[in-house]
């Protein structure tokens, strides 16, 4: 069995409102079949969240090449809370799936916040492919 690892650009969210932001799009690669994992990170390295925000959202992944999965996923954040107005950071949340793929395909990856927030974070995604 052969993997293979694909990591997103870090972007920056429009997370001062619950707006969906386009974090990135993968290509799949050859010699792939499925999706076996998502992870999703988000990052907010700069102080100026408020005490005790809670920072949550879903990660979409959207293909208009892959019919065969309806053409959206979802996936959950995590929840983080920001306990201090400092920076906060979440590790990576993991979600084991078996999404059949089809090589060469683009997956559009976006974030959309749960609540707007005192300051724009960032989030990236990895896939993770059989």
């Amino acid at each position: 069995m052969s993997y293979k690892s694909i990591v997103s650009a870090l972007t920056a969210l429009n997370s001062t409102e619950t707006n969906k932001t386009l974090i990135d799009t993968i290509t799949v690669p050859q010699g792939v079949k499925a999706i076996v994992a998502v992870l999703v990170e988000m990052n907010a390295g700069q102080a100026g969240f408020t005490t005790l925000e809670n920072i949550s959202g879903i990660l979409e992944l959207e293909s208009d090449d892959m019919a065969p999965w309806g053409g959206t996923q979802a996936f959950l954040t995590g929840v983080i809370t920001a306990v201090t107005s400092g920076a906060v950071w979440s590790p990576p949340v993991t979600h084991p799936t078996n999404i059949p793929v089809s090589p060469g395909a683009k997956i559009k990856g976006s974030m959309t916040m749960d609540l707007a927030l005192t300051i724009n974070n960032k989030a990236r995604f990895q896939l993770v492919f059989e």
